[in-house]
């Protein structure tokens, strides 16, 4: 009797996570249909799983507490399923051996299969830069730039983003945790636009084993555009809050409050400065050869991950952004903000509401009892 078979999605951050948590959420009784077991209630349920996993909730202000039993509430329902369970937060990306380990400890008895997305590194820098904006940081994209390609990695912001975009050490850190090379499943996103949604549900599809055209694609979440207007002007917002509140709870506001969608981290226009994408071809030029000589399973075309020059295509500069655009993008995010006050403080209301009700409840029922009460 052959094993029951895990599939892990372990990003890389940027590269269609958060496009494949959408639709395997919104399609989930599509894929038991077809044997397919998802066992996240939700992309936040998943992310809090990732976060107890590699132990990074305080950086993204979460609590212990909020975060702790997640995976292992997720795991108890996976076990239930007799087929395989599909299961991914690319955050995972930049586990470490030992959280990856105590990870698939708890998927003991299920065949491991790794599945790592991944596009051209230049993009993948865009698409890391806006993921550091919407995580609290005002950085501007040059000095982004200059810090996560310096060879030498020695800032921070370049130590955190390689942890989970260096394709040669990820695969150094995950394969060990399958049978066979052939388990750890690598999808190459084409670099043509348009094709990049469908390629990547296909491929995830075929690698899992269910039919991807029954899933249609309601969602933008994997795009190749950051906006512009929205990372300006949440950068802006990051440097207010700094000044009242730093790390984790600067985080929290962010990931909490902001409207979702305004800064897009899954993506970017696939360039970086000219001084430096020959050091970005370079690292393809890495990322191909390991791919290749893995004996992994590859879906798609490995010279998609060579960036094309700036000069090649017009190009809109990512902070050439007017203030009529900046004003419109914070008009309608203060907008929607306003809204989701309003509905939480009804919300609140209804509470309050209620619990004077019990609360009067709970005083009468104690004056009967006192009244009761043998002399």
């Amino acid at each position: 009797m052959s094993r029951r078979k895990a599939f892990l999605h372990i990003g890389v951050p940027g590269a269609g996570g958060a496009l494949l948590d959408s639709v395997l959420l919104e399609h989930a009784d599509t894929l038991r249909e077809q044997g397919v077991e998802h066992p996240a209630h939700s992309a936040d349920e998943m992310f809090r799983a990732a976060l107890e996993i590699t132990r990074d909730h305080k950086a993204w202000g979460y609590r212990r507490r909020e975060v702790e039993g997640t995976w292992a509430e997720i795991y108890r329902r996976a076990s239930k399923h007799r087929g395989p369970v599909v299961v991914g937060q690319e955050l995972l990306a930049a586990a470490t051996p030992e959280q990856i380990a105590l990870m698939v400890d708890g998927l003991a008895g299920f065949e491991i299969h790794v599945v790592l997305t991944t596009r051209d590194p230049a993009s993948q820098v865009v698409a890391g830069w806006a993921a550091s904006v919407e995580s609290g940081r005002s950085v501007s994209f040059p000095k982004f730039c200059r810090r996560v390609l310096d060879p030498a990695r020695e800032h921070e912001q370049a130590q955190e983003f390689w942890s989970g975009q260096d394709l040669g050490d990820i695969l150094d850190r995950w394969e060990a945790v399958v049978s066979r090379p052939e388990h750890v499943h690598v999808v190459v996103l084409p670099r043509d636009e348009a094709a990049q949604r469908a390629a990547l549900l296909a491929a995830f599809g075929e690698i899992v084993g269910f039919d991807a055209a029954r899933l249609p694609v309601t969602t933008e979440l994997l795009t190749t555009s950051v906006d512009r207007a929205g990372v300006e002007v949440t950068r802006t917002v990051n440097r207010a809050i700094a000044a009242h509140g730093e790390g984790p709870a600067q985080r929290a506001v962010l990931r909490r409050y902001l409207p979702e969608g305004m800064v897009v981290a899954g993506g970017g226009p696939g360039w970086v400065p000219a001084n430096l994408h020959d050091e970005v071809g370079e690292l393809a030029d890495g990322w191909a050869a390991r791919i290749k000589g893995g004996g992994y399973d590859v879906h798609g075309d490995v010279s998609d991950l060579w960036p094309v020059r700036p000069e090649e295509r017009a190009l809109p500069r990512l902070l050439d952004v007017s203030t009529e655009e900046r004003l419109e993008t914070a008009t309608n995010a203060l907008a929607e903000m306003l809204v989701e006050v309003a509905r939480l403080r009804e919300h609140n209301a209804v509470l309050e509401a209620h619990a004077l009700k019990l609360d009067r409840k709970q005083k009468r029922l104690k004056r009967r009892l006192a009244a009761a009460a043998p002399e």
